[in-house]
């Protein structure tokens, strides 16, 4: 017989207060941190090893003006620059009664793991920045099973 297999799915939830507002470029200070660790069990929390398949993101925007597409970045570190998701565009989809308003959901479908030697093990840095404007990016939620 076959053995069965189970994934168990989690989500990191951030709605910073302020939040931050978003630019034309990546910036270090608009940044949405994900602890992915609180979700693992206790034996992997304690090590600090973090092993997991990241499934999707999602962003919400407001107050989006001219903002049509927001393109995100996943990373290791505060900086920016240990990449794990490389710049990855998507076209907002507004609300049918309120136009202010954008989200967007990112596929990602990837096998990832955080070892002790990755800054911030167990912590991913999700950067936005839009095509024009500068929306308020209220909300984001990383989604991920083991």
């Amino acid at each position: 017989m076959a053995t069965r297999i189970t994934h168990f799915y989690h989500d990191s939830q951030q709605l910073p207060d302020p939040a931050p507002v978003l630019g034309t470029s990546f910036d270090i200070a608009d940044v949405h941190v994900h602890d992915l660790a609180p979700g693992q069990r206790p034996v992997v929390i304690n090590s600090r090893n973090w092993y997991g398949k990241l499934e999707s993101l999602y962003i919400r925007l407001t107050s989006i003006g001219a903002a049509t597409k927001v393109t995100i970045r996943i990373t290791a570190d505060a900086n920016g620059d240990v990449v794990l998701i490389p710049d990855t565009e998507a076209t907002l989809a507004t609300g049918i009664t309120t136009a202010t308003t954008g989200s967007a959901m990112f596929s990602i479908d990837l096998p990832c793991f955080l070892l002790e030697s990755f800054p911030g093990n167990g912590t991913l840095y999700v950067f936005a920045k839009v095509d024009a404007g500068t929306p308020t990016w209220s909300e984001s939620v990383l989604a991920w099973s083991e």
